[in-house]
């Protein structure tokens, strides 16, 4: 068998490729915060950060809360497990937009996921993402497909209430 000789890597060849990964996962990094800037979703999100607060407060004159603050905080966390972690559990989403009864209801969730947004950490790979501020219908539009959002805005319809995912 021929010895064979392995070359030693200089300092200064590790340095430079730590420098060039570095700099290449900061431009990479860059371009992903630009890219969200410009997305056409971005406008609907930001439709969707209206007050919620005087929303529900006009529509709490006209129609009362069916449940206590505590259970809408619940439903907004049932989501919020249901959404991330390994698959979406489209049964528990579901199951907690048939219990909402009117569009007091629909907002009092709204206000419970965040007020409107919260933050969430969509990704496995948190050193990559660093989490993001979501509403609560941006935060389903992000995990489910078109169709399960549609059977959601089904259900709110047939609950006349007017607000769409």
């Amino acid at each position: 068998m021929a010895n064979v000789q392995r070359q030693k890597v200089s300092p200064d060849t590790w340095i430079k490729l730590g420098i060039w990964i570095g700099a290449g996962v900061g431009v990479a990094f860059g371009v992903k915060k630009v890219l969200d800037l410009i997305k056409p979703e971005r406008k609907r999100d930001e439709s969707e950060k209206k007050d919620v607060e005087s929303e529900l407060e006009a529509e709490s004159k006209k129609n009362k809360a069916s449940y206590p603050k505590s259970q809408y905080a619940a439903f907004a966390s049932t989501i919020a497990e249901a959404i991330f972690g390994g698959g979406t559990d489209e049964a528990a989403i579901y199951a907690v937009f048939r219990a909402l009864k009117n569009d007091t209801d629909y907002l009092s969730l709204v206000k419970a996921w965040g007020s409107p947004t919260r933050q969430v950490f969509p990704d496995y790979f948190v050193f990559y993402s660093t989490g993001k501020k979501l509403s609560l219908p941006a935060a389903l539009r992000y995990d489910m497909d078109s169709s399960e959002c549609a059977k959601i805005n089904a259900i709110l319809k047939s609950k006349g209430i007017k607000y769409r995912i």
